[in-house]
């Protein structure tokens, strides 16, 4: 293809990128997710131009053009996506908890409803421990009753990741059930609160509570602090769509909407770190005190964390 064409079937595409530069080098930083996609997709395409370029044409104007048009775009797609990972990160260290502050009553009372749950199961099955069938499976009665002075014991070590590990998927069920105006979401808190309590009451008429309770506070607080940060995030749907207040209700839902995902998103990484917690810490054939000695410490990071949040921040959003 002769340089001249090769120019006329791109230039198109050129330009389109060169408008795109234009824009964000304005000073418009904030570039909407649309148009940086298609920066990314240009930037791509116009690479595979100045390689065919360079390869067919050699040292020409066209080179140097799609040379220093790519080197711009270079440019762009590097600050955006730094700009993306700041972004992320400032919402992490700072937004984040700062948001949990500011909704610290939808947690407050999602964490209620759980420990409610937990304190009806957990009186039930210590009274009449029958009842136990009813909130847990029979493995788990086993299990939990066979538990040892030997925190290494493995077949509790697999009990407990086949209750926790689904805590992202309750926390997703929490947060996503908001939309039935709360109810979905008390149930399942109320329902996985029942599920513990029935294991700890069972584990206290056995005589193993102590170490049932070292198997499962290392992982287990910063899980249960996800799932009330879920909770939280679907009661708050809940409360914008029962409460409009001077707003549309369909206006106030996607408000409530919008704060709500972002306080599920920010739960990920926690949920991350604490299942690296159950794989790596949990099951260690160590005495009980130590795994104590882990909540503790995940207590303490999670409570100075969420303090560390500055109410300027939201009052930003």
């Amino acid at each position: 293809m002769k340089e001249s064409l090769f120019i006329i079937n791109h230039q198109k595409t050129w330009q389109e990128l060169e408008n795109i530069l234009k824009e964000y080098n304005s000073g418009n930083k904030k570039t909407d997710g649309d148009t940086l996609h298609r920066l990314f997709h240009l930037y791509q395409t116009v690479c595979g131009h100045l390689s065919i370029a360079r390869t067919r044409y050699g040292n020409t104007g066209t080179v140097d053009y799609l040379n220093n048009l790519v080197s711009r775009a270079h440019q762009a797609v590097y600050t955006s996506r730094l700009g993306s990972l700041q972004s992320v990160a400032h919402f992490l260290a700072k937004g984040f908890p700062a948001l949990i502050k500011r909704e610290y009553r939808a947690f407050l009372l999602s964490a209620g409803v759980f420990v409610f749950g937990f304190l009806f199961s957990f009186l039930t099955v210590l009274y009449w421990e029958d009842y136990a069938l009813s909130f847990i499976p029979a493995e788990y009665v086993t299990a939990v009753r066979n538990l040892s002075g030997n925190t290494g014991n493995f077949n509790f070590a697999v009990a407990s990741v086949a209750i926790f590990t689904n805590n992202i998927r309750v926390g997703i069920i929490a947060f996503a059930l908001g939309i039935t105006f709360g109810v979905g979401t008390v149930y399942v808190l109320a329902k996985n609160g029942m599920i513990l309590g029935a294991m700890a009451a069972v584990s206290a008429k056995a005589g193993t509570d102590f170490v049932f309770w070292s198997l499962i506070l290392p992982h287990g607080i910063p899980e249960l602090f996800c799932i009330f940060v879920c909770g939280a995030a679907g009661l708050t749907t809940a409360k914008h769509m029962i409460f409009p207040g001077l707003h549309s209700r369909r206006k106030s839902f996607s408000a409530g909407g919008k704060k709500s995902l972002m306080m599920f998103l920010g739960t990920i990484p926690i949920f991350i770190l604490a299942g690296l917690t159950e794989r790596y810490i949990t099951p260690l054939p160590v005495e009980p005190a130590y795994k104590y000695a882990a909540a503790l410490v995940w207590l303490i990071v999670l409570t100075g964390y969420i303090f560390s949040g500055k109410k300027s921040i939201l009052s930003a959003k």
